[in-house]
């Protein structure tokens, strides 16, 4: 991750399932899980790189997966700082 990188935050309603994406819209998220899904917008968040911290691993964690899926998925009962640190 050598330059600043912008995804979207997603939640799903007013649970505590959360998406990153690089997609603005949205339009790539499950919505087949269950008929009346929301996806609601939550922000930006811009990654900056720092190979040296926590914030790193995470970022690139869900940078895999939106490479490789189109979208991370995190519950924040199991992983909060995805939401909170990035």
């Amino acid at each position: 991750m050598s330059l600043a990188k912008t995804i979207y935050l997603f939640r799903c309603g007013e649970s505590g399932l959360y998406a990153f994406t690089a997609d603005p819209s949205g339009h790539v998220l499950p919505s087949r899980i269950y008929p009346q899904i929301r996806w609601r917008f939550e922000r930006c968040v811009t990654l900056r790189p720092d190979e040296n911290s926590l914030k790193h691993k995470i970022a690139s964690k869900i940078l895999d997966a939106i490479a490789e899926h189109g979208f991370h998925l995190t519950h924040a009962a199991v992983n909060a700082e995805h939401c909170t640190t990035l």
